[in-house]
């Protein structure tokens, strides 16, 4: 829990904390943080450099995952296909995931819980 309670505090602390001290500029979250927020990533897209770490944080009710791999939908119904490159497991409300993407490419992901609506795309430069 403290992990969390530490991730949710660099987090906080990158996206400003009204010190004043930004010389004027709109604080912004870093293009590294993605929100599970109303069954939805908020980004749904991010891009990063090779090495970066991108953090998940859950603001919804219930659980979420952050599950690498992808989703078919067609008259049948929903299927996900799952690639094995990371997955968070159920995510609580208030809680994170990070991961580091250490090769460039592009890394669709999706919630195991809400496949249908959450879909996400980690682009790596």
């Amino acid at each position: 829990m403290a992990v969390v309670a530490l991730a949710w505090v660099g987090l906080l602390g990158a996206c400003g904390g009204g010190s004043g001290e930004s010389g004027g500029e709109a604080a912004v979250a870093p293009p590294s943080a993605v929100a599970l927020q109303l069954i939805a990533f908020k980004p749904e897209t991010v891009t990063v450099d090779a090495g970066a770490t991108v953090t998940w944080m859950q603001k919804d009710p219930g659980v979420h995952t952050v599950t690498s791999g992808t989703v078919e939908q067609g008259g049948s119904g929903v299927s996900t296909l799952p690639d094995g490159r990371f997955d968070s497991g159920q995510i609580a409300t208030g809680a994170t995931f990070s991961f580091t993407f250490d090769q460039p490419g592009t890394y669709p992901y999706f919630c195991s819980v809400h496949p249908a609506t959450m879909r996400g795309e980690v682009r790596v430069t």
